[in-house]
């Protein structure tokens, strides 16, 4: 009765604000666009140009045909499944740690958010609890059945998530060191899954570089990786603020600073009775360090499901025991992470600026004749558009052959046609008389670029439009007008 009370409790705040008005945002739209391909028209293709391994892709294929917020829901399930697995790897400890598992996992609002998004994490996230759940057994008993099960979640998670082939080799390195598990037959299972992975590994980690473009290192990305599992704010899941406490709010401080520091306590006094695993986790986090500093990612949370289901084992196993003053902490940590659902902080309330219902919302107001977006193709709004207008786009595939020459897409503008021009803010904010500056600094190329577009784009408006006017909504801004 408890796990199913408890699951249904998690289900609950996994459908709470699932209904996302701004629509999909980019990453979402790529899980979409992949899963719509139909077999033998370019599937396949299309997934080994991404930066993540394919196993996602064909999880959600069955559903592509559906609208939003069943592809969110494609999200919530593996995220409530993952309540009763992590009540069983408490469970091979003890029944209270099993229960507390299971609470936690239930409430965290960092499993919330990414239960509600069309992106894999909720599913990385039941796949490394059942690794670490055969990784338990396995230290326990290396039997037959252990050891294959464990193989088998080790090779679905790196199938999933590229970046899961860190982890895999470090909790592998601690599982031989462990039990000695070097058989003839366990190499073979290791070749055999090398062998397997290697083709995929080698292609995405060559394209993560051209896909982690837009952000930089810092101590704060450390310091939000925990906040962002343990506490109701969710800091790093774009890039994170350059200094920790970025809002001055009380309400904002108490919630990422207190449950944050009961779960580390946790972490903390759970240590000795997981040592090993804990220390996984942290070479983990120095290895994506590591890369992160040299230019090849960017440090996101999400980029670390992986280790979070040894961190909620570490922290019921920290409070696991009959001392009242853990349990109070304990239920004071779970008690936060509920009640954020009421303030308007909690991640599953964050209005994602970038969605890209935004725009074309307005755009099906104006109906103009033509539409030129910049950055995105239109693909990505054609699901929520309603117009005939004519579509044409700047975007990062093309950008070269327009930077400089701007008139092979605005020559053919003819007089009287009233034009809709979208800019993306994220990515084309530097002012004009900053774009020098940015040049000399080395700043990514891409804001560079689309800031430049953007100006020429809007001096040409300015010139040469009537009845010019601008729309803002999130991340968006439309210029519109009637050409002279």
């Amino acid at each position: 009765m408890y796990i199913f009370l408890v699951s249904l409790l998690g289900f609950i705040l996994r459908i709470t604000n699932i209904v996302k008005p701004e629509g999909l945002w980019n990453d979402e739209y790529v899980s979409w666009f992949i899963a719509s391909i139909p077999f033998g028209q370019g599937f396949c293709q299309e997934i080994l140009k991404q930066c993540h391994m394919p196993l996602y892709y064909f999880y959600l294929k069955p559903f592509a045909q559906f609208g939003d917020t069943i592809l969110r829901l494609t999200s919530v399930f593996p995220s409530v499944l993952a309540i009763p697995v992590m009540y069983l790897i408490g469970k091979e400890y003890s029944e209270k740690c099993a229960k507390y598992s299971a609470i936690i996992t239930s409430v965290l609002p960092f499993l919330v958010y990414y239960s509600q998004e069309v992106r894999l994490y909720s599913l990385v996230f039941l796949i490394s609890s059942l690794l670490l759940l055969y990784t338990i057994r396995t230290l326990k008993n290396p039997c037959k059945k252990n050891i294959i099960l464990y193989f088998v979640f080790s090779f679905t998670l790196i199938f999933t998530h590229v970046l899961g082939i860190f982890f895999v080799i470090l909790i592998t390195v601690y599982l031989i060191y462990k039990k000695n598990l070097l058989s003839k037959r366990n190499l073979f299972f290791l070749f055999s899954g090398f062998i397997l992975v290697f083709p995929f590994g080698l292609i995405i980690l060559k394209q993560l570089p051209s896909a982690q473009w837009w952000g930089i290192f810092s101590y704060t990305n450390i310091m939000f990786l925990f906040s962002d599992f343990l506490s109701p704010i969710l800091s790093n899941h774009i890039n994170a603020p350059p200094v920790f406490y970025y809002k001055t709010g009380l309400d904002f401080i108490f919630l990422i600073t207190v449950p944050t520091l009961f779960g580390i306590a946790g972490i903390i006094l759970g240590f000795k009775k997981c040592r090993g695993l804990i220390l996984t986790v942290l070479g983990y986090i120095f290895v994506l360090a590591v890369i992160s500093c040299s230019g090849k990612l960017v440090f996101i949370t999400k980029y670390l499901t992986e280790i979070l289901p040894v961190i909620i084992l570490a922290i019921s196993l920290g409070f696991d025991g009959n001392n009242k003053l853990k349990q109070l902490i304990l239920y004071a940590f779970v008690f936060i992470n509920i009640i954020a659902v009421f303030f308007p902080v909690y991640p599953a309330k964050i209005f994602r600026i970038e969605g890209n219902r935004l725009p074309a919302v307005i755009l099906n107001v104006q109906q103009p004749d033509r539409i030129i977006f910049t950055y995105y193709a239109p693909d990505r709004f054609e699901r929520y558009l309603n117009t005939n207008a004519k579509l044409e786009y700047i975007s990062k595939i093309n950008r070269f052959d327009y930077i400089d020459n701007l008139k092979k897409i605005l020559n053919d503008i003819k007089s009287g046609e009233n034009v809709s021009i979208v800019f993306l803010d994220s990515v084309s904010f530097i002012p004009e008389n900053r774009i020098e500056e940015a040049e000399t600094r080395n700043f990514p190329e891409m804001f560079i670029t689309f800031s430049k577009i953007r100006h020429l784009l809007e001096i040409y408006v300015e010139s040469n439009f009537n009845d010019v006017f601008i729309t803002k909504s999130g991340s968006w801004t439309i210029l519109y007008g009637t050409k002279k």
